[in-house]
């Protein structure tokens, strides 16, 4: 029954009962969840490590239970946090590998996708985050994705540093002074210590709490302030710091254990400690880090993705216990979930393992699980660079005692799938393939199912419209009904993160979804064309006045704003620079603003951009002038009326260098739509001023929007102009045009 019924019923029946209801509810535990970086599988005692201290988390796992199937969400970083945090296994997930975007940030985990610490904040949990987010920059970060609190590294690229020069609370950026200049003054894993007590300290007995502890140790760079414990050993620094950082993490994890018993928290609070990848190669040589197993981080095979998982709750679950069960990291949503009696509506790929922690039932097993991971390449914007810029270099299944394994070069067509009976080759060695093609047959067909194509960066792969002449260009724009409608994304198709009028809003948008960009030109100080909505920079930038009372120099030191009004890395770009990024990718539409339309065609002549940008022309007089000008050109020009067709049939301009805007007013015009198809000219119809306001200011939700959008291209509309790109290409994924 619905808890808010549940509560009304208590209201009419009984007010005493409200108190016994709160009380019952208090009974929920509190959750810490501990994911360390790049920790393998036989790094702990307790996992058979001989030369690394790890007296108190061996002792938790003795008290606790030792999980010997467990696997991480991927093999490397950023997947790996999306699995756990999501449900989601790599074929399903955001993102699916280590990947910087055009800014040298982390790709940003969609705030449409729900967290573990989303259900339990709306469900009455206190949520906080502290270590390494690496899902997604300031506004993009914990706070959108269920955190109440945060502290840390939000990219996982500064998180090599250990002395940073800032890290991040609550998305806001916190100067370390005593780290500038490459000082090494604060230590930011004591920081998070630190902020890990406060945050103990700042909870209530009677409302419960989910504490995710990304911590950075014991990932590289490999340094410590103090690795006195093993400065007696032979060993290069490197390997001395490195098993400094798993005892420094050991001590800090019984520090939490006791700083939770000073609270009185202790008892009512599980414990699990993980990683997220299987540890380094040179680890694995030196140290037997990844437990014996074949592979190391980056690697499918079992020591990149198999690491430890120890679930501490003294009062709860009977110690001493090792579970055999296979388990991934996409099953913490529903156990904890279930721990904390809320359910999930979302569909997921994890299976709750609640009944192996208390021993309350059968523990429903997976049929299989499954992993893929792409290679990030960083020299892809190198000159001489003949690889893309990441590509689908592994994948594997576990399926009971079978693992398969397929890897791929960027430029492989073919795959060889490597199969390995667990039971009897743990290490991986016996390519038992050829033995079993039966067993092979299940692999492929999981292979063909278990992944879909909804992670765009992932391979990196923009919707493009690759137009290489004029006479191309043309063709595009003519009519016909057989073609299907495009989207025109006003500014670029802003949206949370990304501003209007900037390039990496312009690659947002064709990450999602094919489209033509419509633009705004402005005129700087200088006579410099730059790209802004406004006459004015206050709304949209970190400046304030007139774009025309500035300078290019000065405009470029400014920041943009994005849709939500939040202060972005992005710079305000040139036409030239939006003209010349066009190129192979997509057609600009060049509105007026101040800069004539002259000037315009001279600017797409000046970047031999004619295949990829057009000019709107308002007037009978600016069509003819355009024509005049540059007969390649094309326009986009005002049809509104029966009367702007026959001036322009009267004009002398051909239709074929024409594309026809009708109106923003609803609905469109069919008359006039079916007269500029006689022309064999498209049409264009305008959402900004009705349908995309409405949403803008909630009058209307998601999918009353896709369905306006739907409405508009059933009219027989060929191009709709939208101020939410990425929405209405959701809409053009429903058409189909006969």
């Amino acid at each position: 029954m619905n808890r808010s019924i549940i509560m009304a019923i208590m209201l009419m029946v009984q007010p005493s009962l409200i108190t016994l209801y709160a009380q019952i509810d208090n009974q929920r535990p509190n959750i810490i969840l501990i994911m360390v970086d790049d920790l393998g599988y036989g790094d702990l005692g307790s996992y058979g490590q001989k030369m690394i201290h790890t007296p108190n988390l061996d002792k938790m796992a003795e008290r606790g239970m030792k999980f010997t199937n467990y696997y991480s969400g991927s093999t490397v970083c950023a997947p790996s946090r999306e699995a756990l945090l999501t449900g989601m296994h790599t074929g399903h997930t955001f993102i699916r590998g280590n990947f910087l975007t055009d800014e040298m940030a982390d790709p940003a985990l969609p705030t449409e996708k729900k967290t573990i610490a989303e259900i339990l904040k709306n469900n009455g949990y206190k949520t906080g985050l502290i270590g390494k987010w690496g899902l997604g920059e300031p506004g993009k970060g914990p706070k959108s994705q269920g955190f109440d609190y945060s502290y840390g590294y939000l990219d996982q690229i500064n998180a090599h540093n250990y002395y940073p020069p800032f890290l991040f609370e609550n998305e806001k950026k916190i100067l370390l002074d005593e780290n500038e200049d490459g000082r090494q003054g604060t230590y930011s894993h004591d920081l998070f210590i630190d902020k890990t007590k406060d945050f103990i300290d700042g909870q209530q007995a009677e409302r419960p709490f989910f504490l995710y502890l990304p911590y950075t140790m014991p990932h590289g760079k490999h340094v410590i302030p103090d690795n006195s414990l093993y400065a007696n050993q032979d060993w290069p620094e490197k390997f001395k710091n490195y098993a400094a950082m798993i005892s420094r993490l050991d001590k800090d994890v019984k520090g939490i254990i006791d700083h939770l018993k000073e609270k009185n928290l202790d008892e009512n609070t599980i414990i699990f400690f993980t990683s997220d990848n299987g540890a380094n190669p040179e680890f694995g040589k030196f140290f037997n880090s990844n437990g014996g197993f074949r592979g190391a981080k980056r690697d499918m095979y079992e020591g990149g993705i198999r690491v430890p998982l120890i679930a501490y709750w003294p009062q709860k679950i009977k110690g001493g216990q090792v579970s055999d069960e296979i388990l991934a990291a996409w099953d913490f949503m529903p156990t904890i979930a279930e721990i904390s009696s809320v359910s999930i509506k979302e569909p997921i790929d994890g299976i709750s393992f609640y009944n192996t922690l208390f021993g309350t039932g059968v523990q429903f097993p997976h049929p299989y699980l499954y992993w893929e991971n792409y290679t990030y390449n960083y020299s892809w914007d190198k000159p001489n660079n003949a690889l893309p810029r990441n590509w689908l270099s592994s994948r594997a299944i576990r399926m009971g005692k079978w693992k398969a394994v397929s890897t791929h070069t960027p430029d492989s067509k073919n795959e060889t799938i490597e199969l390995y009976n667990l039971l009897l080759d743990r290490q991986e060695k016996h390519n038992v393939a050829e033995q079993h093609p039966d067993i092979l047959l299940d692999i492929k067909n999981i292979f063909e199912t278990a992944s879909t194509k909804n992670a765009p960066y992932f391979p990196y792969q923009l919707h493009t419209y690759d137009i290489k002449s004029s006479k191309q260009l043309k063709d595009f724009f003519r009519y016909s009904p057989v073609k299907k409608p495009i989207v025109s994304a006003h500014r670029g198709g802003p949206r949370q993160g990304f501003p209007e009028n900037c390039i990496a809003t312009f690659n947002n948008t064709l990450l999602h979804t094919p489209a033509i960009l419509e633009i705004d030109p402005h005129y700087t100080k200088d006579g410099e064309i730059i790209l802004m909505h406004d006459p004015t920079l206050d709304r949209t930038t970190n400046g304030s006045g007139k774009v025309s009372d500035y300078t290019l120099s000065e405009l470029k030191k400014l920041r943009l704003k994005d849709t939500e009004g939040e202060l972005t890395n992005y710079q305000i770009p040139t036409l030239d620079e939006a003209l010349i990024w066009a190129k192979g990718k997509t057609i600009l539409v060049l509105d007026q603003k101040d800069v004539p339309i002259e000037m315009r065609i001279q600017k797409i002549v000046e970047n031999n951009a004619e295949a990829n940008a057009i000019v709107i022309a308002y007037s009978l007089e600016d069509i003819k002038k355009a024509y005049q000008l540059n007969n390649n050109i094309v326009m986009e020009v005002m049809m509104g009326k029966k009367s702007n067709i026959k001036d322009l049939d009267e004009s002398g301009v051909p239709w074929q260098n024409v594309i026809g805007f009708i109106s923003h007013d609803l609905p469109p015009n069919k008359e006039i739509i079916e007269l500029l198809h006689e022309r064999g000219t498209m049409s264009i119809q305008g959402s900004s001023r009705n349908i995309d306001k409405q949403f803008a200011t909630g009058k209307i939700d998601k999918v009353q929007l896709i369905n306006g959008y739907l409405n508009i291209l059933g009219s027989g509309i060929d191009i709709i102009e939208v101020d939410l790109g990425i929405e209405a290409g959701e809409a053009l994924k429903n058409i189909n045009k006969p």
